[in-house]
C-alpha cells in the first residue's frame, strides 16, 4: 500500500506542477499578445502622425490638434507596453540590471554581467490575476473594437 500511496502522491505533485506551468505559459502568452497588439496600434499611430506632419509641412495645413491626439494615443500605447513588459518580467521572474540594463534572474543580488549590486524591493502582495473565459472574450472584443475605431 505504501508504494501505491507514494505513486498517487507523485501523480498529484506532477499534476500540480503541470497546472502551474500551464498557467504561467498562458499568462506569458496573453501578455505577449497584448504587447504585440499595442505595438501594432502604435505603428499605425506613428504612421498617421507622419502623414499629418507631412501634409502640414507640404500643404500648409494646421494639423496641430490631430497630431496632439496621435501623441496622446502613442503615449498611452507606450505606457501600456511598458506595464505589460514589467508584468511579463514578474511572471518570468526576471528583471533588468540596475547597472548595465541586461536581463538577469530576479533573485540575484548582483548582476552576473557587470557585477552591480541589485536593489531588493519589498515583496509585494500579488492578487490572483487569472482571467476567466468571459474576461478573455471581453478583452478580445475590446481589442477588436479599438482597432476598428483606430482605422476610422
Amino acid at each position: 500500500m505504501a508504494f501505491i500511496d507514494e505513486l498517487k502522491k507523485s501523480a498529484v505533485d506532477f499534476a500540480g506542477k503541470a497546472k502551474e506551468k500551464t498557467t504561467k505559459i498562458t499568462g506569458i502568452t496573453k501578455i505577449n499578445l497584448a504587447i504585440k497588439s499595442n505595438e501594432s496600434k502604435l505603428a499605425v499611430v506613428y504612421e498617421e502622425m507622419g502623414r499629418l506632419f507631412y501634409l502640414a509641412e507640404r500643404e500648409g495645413l494646421d494639423n496641430t490638434e490631430e497630431i496632439a491626439t496621435c501623441i496622446m494615443k502613442a503615449d498611452k500605447y507606450n505606457s501600456d507596453i511598458e506595464l505589460a513588459k514589467r508584468e511579463l518580467a514578474k511572471l518570468r521572474k526576471v528583471k533588468n540590471c540596475d547597472g548595465c540594463g541586461k536581463e538577469i534572474d530576479g533573485t540575484f543580488d548582483f548582476c552576473n554581467f557587470c557585477g552591480a549590486k541589485q536593489e531588493t524591493p519589498e515583496p509585494e502582495v500579488v492578487e490572483d490575476t487569472e482571467l476567466s473565459d468571459d474576461e478573455i472574450t471581453e478583452i478580445a472584443i475590446e481589442e477588436v473594437a479599438d482597432e476598428s475605431a483606430d482605422e476610422e
